[in-house]
Parts: C-alpha cells; structure tokens; sequence
C-alpha cells in the first residue's frame, strides 16, 4: 500500500531558509576575503612607497652639499659674466673716447676753440669760443656728419670779454653712442 500525504511538506520551506542563509554567508566570507586580499596588496604597495620615500629623502640630504657647491659656482658664473659685461662695455667706450678726441680735434677750423668737454653716460657737453658766428656753424655741420653724434644741438651763444676782446662763447649738446 502506498501512502499518500496530503499536508503541506515543511522540510521545503525551512530548507531554502538554509540554503538563503548558507549562501549568504558563503558570499560574506568570498567578500571579506576578497576585500582584505586587495587591502593588504595596497598596503605593501604603500608601505613600499614610504620606503621609497625616506630612500629618496636620504638620497636628497646626501646630495644637498653638492647641490650648495652647484649654487655657488653659479654665483660665482654670474658674478664673472657680470664683471665681463662691465670689462665689453669699457673696451667699447674706450674706443668712442678715443675716436671722439680725434674727430673733435680734426673738426676745429680756425678761430675756434674748446674750453671744456663733459660726457656722461651717452651724453655730452662742450663748451667753446670763437670770433665769429660762421666759424661755430662750421664746427656744428662738422659734428653733424659724425656717425656716432646723435640730437646735436646749440645750448647758447653769448658775447664775453676775455682779455679785451669780445668773442662768441657757445655751448653744444648732444648723445654720442656707437
């Protein structure tokens, strides 16, 4: 004879209950293992980046007298470039002074002459005498025509007595440069 149960099986109910919560904490473990996994990678990782870090920092104070000597030679570089530049520029207006005495003295006609010469910078002054107007005029054409006299021009002309005699005294102004 068979027999036949008409009431409804529990075993089902309470047996999925099982599995949910078996499965559950199955993948709780898989997670916690997975998360710790990954955490302690990144902490090695981590780790090793702060010992590489105080490497490069003991690396860096090693190296910090060599780096002091690096900027003092470069002190020193542009110390000397410094000095070399002011040597160039001296060598260059040593040449204008000479060459400028020169053409003024070949730019003199007669009955001209220079009492003082000031220069400063790239401008200069000069101050002279002579008998006539025209004689002045010629000395400023001939100033003119020089390649290094820039903004040439007359300050004044006034009559003076110098020692009986009255004379034109005129005073010239301009920029010289090369």
């Amino acid at each position: 004879m068979i027999k036949v149960n008409l009431l409804p099986y529990k075993k089902t109910k309470t047996s999925a209950l099982k599995v949910n919560l078996v499965t559950f904490c199955l993948l709780l473990f898989i997670g916690n293992i997975l998360f710790w996994s990954i955490f302690f990678y990144n902490w090695k990782d981590i780790s090793d980046y702060r010992k590489n870090i105080a490497y490069t920092k003991t690396e860096l104070a090693s190296l910090q007298p060599y780096y002091q000597e690096y900027q003092r030679i470069q002190q020193a570089k542009a110390e000397i470039e410094r000095r070399i530049k002011v040597v160039n520029k001296l060598k260059s207006g040593r040449a204008l002074a000479a060459r400028s005495l020169f053409d003024l003295s070949t730019s003199i006609k007669e009955g001209v002459w220079l009492k003082t010469f000031k220069k400063t910078e790239d401008k200069f002054e000069i101050e002279g005498r002579s008998l006539v107007n025209e004689s002045i005029s010629d000395f400023m054409e001939m100033l003119a025509k020089l390649p290094y006299i820039k903004n040439l021009e007359l300050k004044s002309i006034q009559d003076v007595t110098e020692e009986g005699l009255v004379i034109k005294k005129f005073i010239v102004q301009g920029n010289m440069s090369l």
